[in-house]
């Protein structure tokens, strides 16, 4: 923060920016924190266990309570739903519609499965 303060020194809109986002009250500094900055580690984590091993051999188990967390953060669903077309897809499907693809298992876990046949089947 004492970066751009010096920085802001030079540059009237990012003191403005600074004077702004300072003025705002602590729980909605809060709320910005949470959603953007916690949901983005949220976000590298999720894409980072589609990518592990047990997720390229189909075991989707070790997905669920990220996946869990994932859902409990509407930044983060949005954020996926556009960076990732099989998120999105099904996403829609089990969540929206109410449309499961494995009908024996609970829509939790049929999502997760749907994108990971999607990625790696």
């Amino acid at each position: 923060m004492d970066t751009l303060i010096e920085r802001s020194k030079n540059n009237a809109e990012l003191t403005k920016t600074l004077a702004l986002v300072n003025a705002l009250p602590d729980d909605i500094m809060r709320k910005i924190y949470e959603d953007y900055f916690e949901g983005k580690e949220l976000c590298d984590e999720f894409l980072q266990r589609l990518k592990c091993e047990d997720s390229q051999r189909l075991r989707y188990m070790k997905m669920i309570d990220i996946t869990e967390r994932v859902l409990d953060h509407p930044c983060v669903v949005e954020y996926l739903c556009k960076k990732s077309k099989p998120f999105r897809y099904y996403y829609k499907e089990h969540f929206i519609l109410h449309k499961k693809h494995f009908v024996l298992l609970p829509p939790l876990q049929s999502f997760i499965l749907c994108i990971l046949m999607t990625l790696y089947h």
